[in-house]
């Protein structure tokens, strides 16, 4: 069980993070559905659509590892200017 605080934030159990794979930090995507809150891993980068079958994609662990190597050089590239 969990208790929404002052600034509508909770605390997910050790419990649940461990068996979900989430990690302190990560984003999570937050839904309603049907008198329920739901809280779930984004499908994908960005919560884009997956691709039509026969496309080739990358799997979640390395298109994370890109999008946050694109926030590294775009960070990088900003504080040299």
């Amino acid at each position: 069980m969990a208790r929404i605080y002052g600034k509508g934030q909770i605390t997910i159990p050790k419990a649940v993070r461990e068996a979900t794979g989430l990690a302190i930090g990560e984003r999570v995507v937050v839904e309603a559905r049907e008198g329920e809150v739901v809280i779930r891993k984004p499908r994908g980068v960005l919560e884009f659509e997956p691709p039509e079958p026969g496309r080739s994609t990358l799997p979640w662990a390395d298109a994370r590892r890109a999008a946050r190597s694109e926030r590294i050089v775009r960070r990088a590239r900003s504080e040299q200017r």
